[in-house]
């Protein structure tokens, strides 16, 4: 009989060790904790063209706080030509927005002015439909999409250049090429 209260108790004991021994391993877990992944980076697509240096598509990150003025430094920034206070640089972006920055209509209209006193040519960079209208062959359709042509790709280096407007090919360009200059 003692032998058997002799091994309830060594077992009794022994479990009451391995406890001990369990919860002081447990408590002594020098394991660094796993640290949470880190959460997937949001990216927005935007359109931004007219007055800046690259006309693109820019994909940006967004931490929420993503402002016009982002997408068009990320295109490169404004050319000399851009009307900044005709778009809000401050409003918020959103995904698949296009972002068309204009071109000052003053500085246009000052260089119309001392284009059309200083000579009979027409500065196809800086006239406007109507006095682009007045060219043998352009009609008020046309002469938008020569204004249209050269927001979008810059002003015209040369004169045949004007070519690469839709609808103006070498027998048009040649009825009215002595009336234009860049």
């Amino acid at each position: 009989m003692l032998g058997k209260k002799f091994l309830i108790v060594f077992g009794v004991v022994s479990l009451a060790v391995l406890a001990i021994l369990f919860l002081i391993g447990l408590l002594e877990d020098d394991t660094p904790p796993l640290k949470p992944p880190a959460p997937p980076v949001k990216k927005i697509s935007v359109y931004v063209s007219g007055q800046i240096e690259n006309i693109s598509v820019v994909e940006l990150e967004d931490d929420g706080n993503l402002r016009l003025v982002d997408a068009v430094n990320a295109a490169g920034g404004l050319t000399d030509l851009a009307d900044a206070d005709a778009v809000n640089l401050a409003a918020p972006l959103t995904d698949g927005q296009h972002i068309f920055i204009p071109t000052k209509e003053v500085f246009l209209e000052s260089k119309n002015i001392s284009s059309i006193s200083s000579s009979n040519l027409i500065n196809i960079n800086t006239a406007d439909a109507e006095e682009l209208a007045t060219l043998k062959g352009i009609g008020n359709s046309l002469a938008q999409r020569i204004i249209d042509y050269r927001e979008q790709n810059g002003a015209f280096k040369t004169i045949d250049e004007i070519k690469n407007v839709r609808g103006i090919g070498e027998k048009k360009f040649d009825a009215f090429k002595d009336k234009i200059t860049v």
